[in-house]
């Protein structure tokens, strides 16, 4: 299955976040369980925000910051600036499988 991805779509948001996640976490050689450990999650919470499956909240985006050693900001540089107001409801994460 695969997710069509439209610029500034907010579903589409929650992939790039994902995506830039995985990749900072990688470039820091930390598994998702370790990252888990260090941010206070669950084992699965990483694997479930780089698929896109879990919304963050804004706690959970600066633990992120922290177990990562980072700017919060550095979470969204490759999302690019939307257009429009997101419909509310529009930022919660997609359950693996349902579109």
């Amino acid at each position: 299955m695969t997710r069509r991805k439209t610029l500034y779509a907010v579903p589409n948001a929650l992939v790039l976040f994902g995506q830039q996640l995985k990749k900072l976490r990688k470039s820091r050689n930390l598994s998702q369980e370790k990252l888990a450990e260090l941010c206070g999650f669950e084992t699965n919470q990483i694997g479930r925000i780089e698929r896109s499956e879990r919304n963050v909240s804004f706690e959970g985006l600066m633990r992120i910051s922290y177990g990562l050693a980072m700017p919060p900001a550095e979470l969204f540089k490759t999302i690019p600036t939307i257009k429009r107001q997101p419909k509310k409801g529009q930022y919660s994460g997609k359950k693996k499988g349902s579109h």
